[in-house]
């Protein structure tokens, strides 16, 4: 039954419809070809000129500015494509517009022909009201927009080469702004690299730092000819060893110091033992003494008593008398002591005690003076050791600034020798961008192109006619089948005679 409401359609036949639109489509098409050959025949002719520039490794990217270096520095490693980055910017600035525009001037940029005027400027009329649509504010921001514009730079992928091109209606003035536009790329590139009033700032600090160093130098040899320094370390030194050879010949004097004065003091008690006088030669019974003058008194009183009892009675006076004497003088001999003769002489080992003792006892002071001497000499020397221990601290705080000083003095010549090698690298315009390939002076016009222009403008034709042809298409009414015929009849009969009767005709399903 659904059938018999829905009608069916045929799908179009592209052949009858490029038939029944023939006349349309082929006036779309001639007049779209038309309008591109127009194009092609009126387009004003751009010119493109190109230059390679290749961005070394060069003292801009490896080395840093001298004022960044003054201090505590941390080398941090720049990848290549911000320097790449960087140098597009530099390209595509507009300083670097604004320096080719004052080479060659606002009107050659906007390539306008002289005596011709703008719309914008036959309309300058209507400056005064601010209703000029186009009214040109600056004609150097206007030619600034269009160096833009005509400005062309790419960068080879994981590449260091730039390519800067230029388009313009003459070859010749393409290849001008190209080659004034690496030049004046070459020399910014310097120029940023490089900081203002350095190499005056390191020459004004190296003059202070110079006179300081003289400064330390001055006093540090004022302090050593005071202290009669040299060689702090060489002095130092022999005042060790002197030190040490002193206290070794100290140690040895009072050993033998100790030595001599216990000898000194044996021989002493040797001395006292040893008489200072012997006896050399005794003689007893001596003839010519007075006992031995007695006994011979007594011998020839003994030899008369002998006598005179031979003659005489032992009462005889004379006998009496002889022998009264002979007992007188024997008691007197009896009391007269036998006479020795001795002789004493000065004891030779008592003699070589007191001689050594002697010379002992003058080593003994030599010793104790030498002693004395070498506590005195070794006193001084440990004294001077602590002056050259005090004078070690002031030295090393005057050398330490001294070395501060060289230190810096040599940082800020190395500083300053930096910045006069940038000033004569900036003078001489020697810079890491170097020129790849010259700017191309090209004959050959880059736009419009024929080939592309004429295929595109063919595939817009088409479209163009197609589409017209589309929007005035009417598709044509087709027979209906018997049997919905047959209905549509019955359905007009069925209306009509209920608008005769007056009835409302039904609603047809949809």
């Amino acid at each position: 039954m659904e059938s018999l409401y829905q009608p069916t359609q045929s799908p179009l036949n592209v052949g009858r419809f490029v038939w029944q639109h023939k006349g349309k489509m082929t006036a779309t098409l001639v007049i779209g070809v038309a309008l591109t050959l127009s194009y092609l025949s009126l387009a004003t002719r751009q010119y493109r000129s190109e230059a390679k520039l290749l961005v070394r490794i060069g003292r801009e990217s490896v080395t840093l500015d001298p004022t960044a270096t003054t201090g505590q520095f941390v080398a941090m490693a720049e990848p290549r494509d911000s320097e790449l980055h960087a140098i597009e910017e530099l390209l595509a600035s507009r300083a670097m517009a604004e320096k080719v525009i004052d080479r060659f001037g606002p009107e050659a940029i906007l390539e306008k022909r002289p005596g011709s005027k703008s719309l914008g400027q036959r309309l300058a009329f209507l400056d005064g009201v601010n209703l000029n649509p186009l009214r040109v504010y600056s004609l150097r921001d206007k030619a600034v927009k269009a160096f833009a514009h005509k400005l062309g730079i790419t960068a080879g992928k994981k590449s260091n080469v730039l390519s800067v091109s230029f388009k313009a209606e003459d070859p010749q003035l393409a290849h001008d702004v190209v080659e004034e536009i690496v030049t004046i790329a070459r020399n910014e590139h310097v120029r940023v690299h490089r900081t203002n009033g350095s190499g005056a700032f390191f020459e004004s600090q190296r003059e202070q730092l110079a006179q300081e160093l003289t400064r330390q130098e001055q006093k540090l040899r004022e302090y050593k000819d005071a202290h009669g320094l040299a060689v702090l370390t060489t002095q130092r030194d022999a005042q060790v060893g002197l030190i040490s050879s002193l206290q070794a010949d100290l140690l040895r004097a009072k050993a033998e110091q100790s030595a001599v004065s216990a000898e000194v003091e044996l021989r002493r008690q040797q001395l006292r033992n040893q008489p200072a006088m012997v006896v050399t030669e005794q003689t007893t019974g001596q003839p010519q003494t007075a006992r031995q003058t007695l006994r011979e008194k007594l011998y020839e009183l003994e030899v008369k008593e002998q006598e005179l009892a031979a003659r005489l009675k032992d009462n005889a006076p004379q006998v009496v008398n002889i022998r009264t004497q002979i007992a007188e003088a024997r008691r007197i001999m009896g009391e007269e002591q036998v006479n020795t003769e001795t002789k004493k002489g000065i004891n030779q080992t008592h003699q070589a005690a007191e001689l050594a003792l002697q010379e002992r006892e003058a080593q003994l002071v030599a010793i104790t003076a030498r002693t004395q001497s070498l506590d005195g000499k070794l006193a001084a020397a440990t004294d001077d050791l602590k002056k050259l221990n005090a004078a070690e601290m002031e030295l090393a705080r005057m050398e330490r600034e001294l070395d501060l000083a060289r230190a810096n003095y040599k940082k800020y010549s190395e500083n300053l020798e930096q910045a006069r090698i940038d000033q004569e690298l900036e003078a001489a315009k020697i810079s890491s961008l170097n020129l790849m390939q010259a700017p191309t002076l090209s004959p050959t016009p880059t736009s419009p192109q024929p080939l592309p222009t004429l295929a595109v403008g063919g595939v817009l034709s088409v479209m163009a006619a197609l589409g017209l042809a589309l929007l005035n298409h009417q598709p044509a009414a087709r027979p209906m089948p018997r049997v919905r015929r047959a209905s549509a009849r019955r359905r007009e009969d069925d209306s009509s005679a209920r608008g005769r009767r007056g009835e409302p005709a039904p609603v047809a399903p949809r």
